[in-house]
């Protein structure tokens, strides 16, 4: 390796490793860097990088959270977004097909980081392996959403509970197929509108029958 991309601020070397393995995850796969290799592109000797991380596994965690924190951050500007467009969409519903949206296109733009994810190293993030979790997870986006297609009348609140799972694993299947070209297509418009049927669908499998559209008053426009 070269010289360190990006040198790291006093005090923040555990964060400079974090990222350089992500890099390196995502250029070359997981398996495919080492604890060491992490350090000498930050640019600071082994025994620096092992004050942080006992072993490459435990970088490959913190990894792992960073990828969840960078999906949630994905997934709020486009809630945000979908909130700020004028459709014909009920505002709730605009956000929860934004998120299934957000999902699928994060893990098309990072697919090793997302196999990293949902591999090992993700498991240990949700059992306390990694450090606290953010106040926003994809998980509680994703319960938020649900929420508000309740609150707007859409969702049946007999049909909440357990919601979450049901939405996550429609967009993740179709995230998973997406990847590995099996049945979801790869890129493009095909994947877009295959997309939006899933996600239509899933609508109306979660909430048990087509939201009629709502307009948006013209002040919000």
């Amino acid at each position: 390796m070269g010289e360190p991309r990006e040198p790291y601020h006093h005090g923040d070397l555990r964060n400079a490793l974090v990222a350089s393995a992500v890099r390196l995850i995502e250029a070359e796969g997981p398996g495919a860097f080492s604890l060491r290799e992490a350090a000498r592109e930050v640019g600071v000797s082994a025994n620096a990088a092992y004050r942080h991380f006992d072993d490459k596994s435990a970088l490959m965690t913190a990894a792992a959270a960073e990828g969840f924190a960078k999906l949630a951050k994905r997934m709020r500007r486009a809630m945000d977004r979908a909130e700020s467009i004028a459709t014909e969409e009920a505002p709730a519903l605009a956000r929860f097909k934004a998120v299934g949206r957000a999902y699928v296109e994060f893990a098309c733009d990072h697919p090793e980081l997302f196999r990293l994810m949902f591999g090992a190293r993700g498991v240990e993030c949700f059992h306390g392996a990694a450090e606290a979790p953010p106040a926003e997870t994809p998980w509680t986006l994703l319960a938020g959403a649900l929420d508000a297609l309740v609150s707007e009348g859409i969702l049946p609140a007999a049909r909440r509970p357990g919601a979450e799972l049901a939405a996550w694993s429609v967009v993740h299947g179709f995230a998973s197929l997406a990847l590995e070209g099996l049945a979801a297509p790869r890129a493009g418009r095909e994947r877009a509108a295959a997309l939006e049927a899933v996600l239509s669908f899933a609508v109306v499998g979660i909430c048990g029958q087509v939201a009629a559209p709502k307009r948006r008053p013209r002040s919000a426009r």
